[in-house]
């Protein structure tokens, strides 16, 4: 007969859990052999050990100490959970119930453990917290179902959206919180995922405060570890954000492609080795290809055969500054030649460096430069026939009156001589003018100071004065600049006499008249000439710059006219206003000073 002693034993050592017996001092007395598996130690290499420092980690000690305390006070076993150290160092998570054996005398002898090994279900647990958390955090809403439609599992997104009270709805179906329209809406998507299949598609959302938002909706099944599906996930991404910006790019490229082809210029865009990306309207009608034909082409294909080898340089100057205008001519299918005008910049196209280029038809303007020209040909071969047929006769006559005067004295002499003197004034000045009006081709840098000098001193000022304010440098054309320069003494001196007799206007000239002080110096954009004489009337300063204008009766009006157009052939800007003295002052803008 089988004694209660050996039974107990026998449940002992076949227990499915970690049994131990542990003295009051933790050592190990005995212990089974599910918990010599777990623990992967043999009997022998346990029996006798302190349990506490063999198999604990120090962190999960829970003291011994105080499980002896805990169960000398309580009739109840201690119940707590800690973490042990195997003998290849795995750790594993127990869960222990502790109760003591008592002698005769009531006193704990021993310690009887019994330990259930929870590591798999903590594991788990940390699993679904983890996976939890990924849920609640993510930017899209999400819910699953189970095959009944009751919902399993919601996020707070999903929640805020409909209006859910915290947690997933209990006992709750998809219906009861959508509303029987909105779910039969659905349910086709939710049973397709229920079937096994992914649905996507996008849709529009009201959430409890009226916002309308705009979703990408994903369904696909919910399936347990063997593949069984157990239900359907649903998942929502709030893109309207997205959806906005997708529209505000859309209305930009095409108010872009809307500019691109309704400019009036050929736009091209190429890459830095000349393939086109892209061609506008006005080039494909300019030149007389299709989209297709110039796509495949480079600007080595439109560009005439002498303009062709300064593309690399362009493109080179393109890369290193950023742009360039230039002027070439292209050449159309059908082999027309199309002067242009061509604005080059680096740009960023659809992500690639790229070259952004704006030509103009400067046909007309071409033609209207081929008619000045013939004009000024023209005026120089008038000036031609001035300075030859009307300077002969103009110079015999001279003679003859100098010899008349040797020969006889008259009152009618000077007179002749004034009027001679006049005629020879205006051929210098019509010749002057003549000459005067073509662009400035190469300029150097001119000594403001030395040039006005020489000027002064190569005109006929009497007792007038000049100030040099400052020394500086400019660019020019150091030969027609003196013109500048005397024709505006000149006119200081010329004008300096309050009288208004022609007489007295020609005594300033010749003898200084009332005395005048012109000033030179420099400005904000170039440089001045003023005078503190009686300056110009406002209703003049509009005409002074005419040809032919003039205050005076012996004056040819053409002084300021030559002062003008010299500026303008440089590319300067000249005005007239009132000086600081009460005089005229005389600015030039648009110069380049050097220093």
């Amino acid at each position: 007969m089988v004694s209660e002693d050996e039974v107990a034993r026998e449940a002992f050592e076949k227990a499915a859990t970690i049994m131990l017996i542990l003295g009051v001092d933790g050592t190990v007395q005995r212990i089974n052999d599910h918990g010599c598996a777990v623990l992967g130690y043999d009997r022998a290499e346990l029996l006798g050990t302190d349990w506490f420092e063999t198999v604990v980690p120090e962190e999960s000690d829970v003291g011994l100490q105080a499980v002896l305390e805990d169960v000398k006070e309580n009739d109840e076993a201690d119940v707590h959970e800690n973490v042990v150290r195997t003998a290849d160092g795995e750790i594993r998570h127990v869960k222990w119930h502790v109760s003591g054996l008592r002698d005769d005398a009531d006193k704990v002898t021993h310690l009887l453990v019994s330990g259930s090994d929870i590591t798999d279900r903590i594991e788990t647990e940390c699993r679904l917290r983890r996976y939890e958390q990924a849920v609640e955090s993510s930017t899209n809403l999400l819910a699953a179902v189970d095959r009944e439609y009751r919902y399993v599992l919601t996020n707070h997104r999903y929640r805020d959206l409909y209006g859910i009270d915290e947690g997933v709805p209990a006992d709750e179906r998809l219906a009861d919180v959508l509303g029987s329209e909105r779910f039969e809406a659905i349910k086709p998507y939710v049973d397709r995922a229920l079937a096994g299949e992914s649905v996507e598609y996008e849709t529009e959302r009201t959430r409890p405060d009226g916002e309308q938002r705009s979703f990408h909706v994903r369904y696909f099944p919910l399936e347990d570890a063997d593949g069984t599906i157990q239900g359907a996930v649903a998942s929502l991404r709030d893109v309207t954000e997205r959806r906005a910006r997708e529209r505000e790019r859309r209305e930009t490229m095409e108010t872009f492609e809307g500019l691109f082809d309704g400019i009036n210029d050929a736009v091209f865009v190429h890459r830095l080795d000349g393939q086109f990306l892209a061609v506008n309207e006005t080039a494909c009608q300019r030149l007389g290809y299709d989209e297709g034909e110039l796509l495949g082409m480079t600007p080595w294909d439109l560009d005439v055969d002498e303009a062709v080898r300064k593309i690399d340089d362009r493109i080179e100057t393109i890369r290193e500054e950023g742009g360039v205008t230039f002027e070439t001519v292209h050449v159309g299918k059908d082999g027309e030649q199309i002067p242009v005008e061509i604005t080059s910049s680096l740009v960023t196209y659809f992500g690639e460096t790229a070259i952004l280029s704006v030509a103009r038809d400067i046909t007309d303007r071409k033609e209207r430069e081929r008619q000045l020209r013939r004009e000024i040909d023209r005026l120089a071969e008038f000036a031609d026939v001035i300075s030859h047929d009307l300077r002969n006769p103009l110079n015999v006559a001279q003679g003859r009156l100098a010899l008349l005067g040797e020969d006889c004295g008259s009152e009618h002499l000077e007179p002749i001589e004034r009027a001679l003197d006049r005629m020879e004034g205006i051929v210098e000045d019509t010749l002057t003018l003549a000459r005067q009006g073509e662009t400035v081709g190469e300029t150097e840098p001119v000594r403001v100071a030395d040039i006005v000098g020489q000027c002064w001193d190569a005109v006929a000022t009497g007792t007038a004065t000049l100030e040099i304010t400052e020394e500086f440098t400019i660019r020019a054309d150091h030969d027609r600049l003196r013109h500048v320069f005397e024709n505006l003494f000149r006119n200081a001196v010329e004008h300096s006499s309050t009288s208004s007799d022609s007489q007295a206007r020609q005594d300033a000239v010749e003898h200084g008249g009332e005395t005048v002080t012109v000033r030179v110096g420099r400005c904000e954009a170039g440089f001045y000439v003023m005078d503190d004489g009686q300056g110009i009337d406002s209703e003049h300063r509009e005409s002074v710059f005419e040809p032919g204008f003039s205050t005076l009766e012996h004056g040819t009006g053409f002084g300021l006219t030559i002062v003008r157009q010299i500026a303008e052939a440089h590319g300067w800007a000249v005005t007239v206003a009132d000086a600081e003295s009460g005089g005229a002052r005389f600015e030039f803008a648009d110069v380049e000073v050097i220093e």
